[in-house]
């Protein structure tokens, strides 16, 4: 079985056990590791793991952004699909400049949207399998069955 393979079962599993708010926490924590390893790579001039560290960290805030639903998340939805677009096109410039300071940036970006993230999920959970923002008779699973923001 392929890494790949392994996260999307991994996924899988998480998207059926795990609220979607917890899902999110999550996702950023592994962005946010993907980073710090692409930062540690850099200062130890490993070009390859910094690409690999770079690459795992694009795929989840791809992820994140994929999740979006526009239509129904407004302006937050909106702002989100720019942030996380801006930070796809920051993570590219990792590997383009091989500077730790982009690093830095984007760890400053995504720490406070990670405790944010963490703080709805203390304050009230969202029900597994009903997309955020949809009230209890609104949701149910996305016809993809993941995660909607």
């Amino acid at each position: 079985m392929s890494s790949y393979q392994r996260a999307a079962s991994a996924y899988g599993q998480a998207a059926q056990t795990l609220a979607p708010t917890q899902q999110i926490v999550r996702l950023y924590e592994g962005a946010l590791r993907r980073i710090k390893e692409a930062r540690t790579a850099i200062e130890a001039g490993r070009i390859n793991d910094r690409s690999s560290a770079v690459a795992k960290a694009t795929a989840i805030i791809e992820g994140l952004q994929s999740c979006l639903d526009l239509a129904q998340g407004g302006e937050i939805a909106a702002n989100l699909d720019r942030l996380y677009s801006h930070i796809g096109f920051r993570l590219q410039a990792i590997n383009l400049q091989d500077d730790v300071r982009i690093c830095d940036e984007l760890i400053a970006c995504l720490e406070p949207m990670h405790r944010a993230w963490s703080q709805v999920g203390d304050a009230g959970e969202v029900a597994p399998g009903r997309p955020l923002g949809t009230a209890p008779s609104e949701g149910g699973a996305s016809a993809s069955g993941g995660l909607q923001i």
